[in-house]
């Protein structure tokens, strides 16, 4: 069967990160996001697409910088308020019950509850339809040694990483889950 819309569901599911991004203290901004990629070892960078109407665009502009944090499936409802509304109308940060802290080589925030975390500075930018990919070196990555394996990276039998599937399906570890909605 041809697949003439939303072709890039044929990717999913993907696993689902928070990127941090303003200046920690002053413009904080979190969002949801699966469009993310490790794109070179040396130097390491990673990439992520983010829609050029967006807040979080505004502030990466800004500041030239973001974090990835990884959480697990008991933030599955904040990951869908992050995904769900605009940093520009309310203060998501707020309305979730996770926790900002200041990056240790960034000024972007991190989430305190994530069980890794990428502080990444922008080197590239790419204009690609209604978004912006936005390469960055990572100056630095931590992750709890209890879910995470310096070999071979998380243990999945110990970290319940969320990936989404589309819409309001997320899964993690053989389960599929779907947030608490209003």
């Amino acid at each position: 069967m041809e697949v003439k819309t939303k072709q890039y569901l044929i990717l999913h599911p993907r696993p689902v990160y928070i990127i941090g991004s303003g200046k920690y203290g002053e413009k904080e901004n979190l969002m949801a996001a699966s469009w993310v990629m490790p794109v070179s070892e040396e130097p390491p960078k990673v990439a992520v697409s983010v829609d050029r109407e967006s807040y979080t665009h505004e502030l990466i502009e800004k500041y030239g910088e973001f974090t990835i944090n990884v959480v697990e499936e008991n933030y599955l409802d904040e990951i869908w308020l992050l995904g769900t509304t605009s940093g520009k109308e309310v203060n998501k940060i707020a309305k979730t019950k996770l926790t900002v802290v200041e990056g240790k080589k960034v000024n972007a925030p991190i989430v305190k509850e994530a069980i890794g975390i990428l502080e990444v500075k922008v080197t590239d930018k790419v204009d690609i339809g209604e978004c912006r990919l936005y390469i960055g070196e990572i100056i630095y990555a931590e992750a709890d040694l209890e879910k995470y394996n310096l070999r071979y990276g998380w243990n999945l039998r110990k970290a319940k990483l969320i990936h989404h599937l589309a819409g309001k399906a997320f899964m993690t570890n053989g389960k599929v889950l779907f947030p608490k909605t209003e």
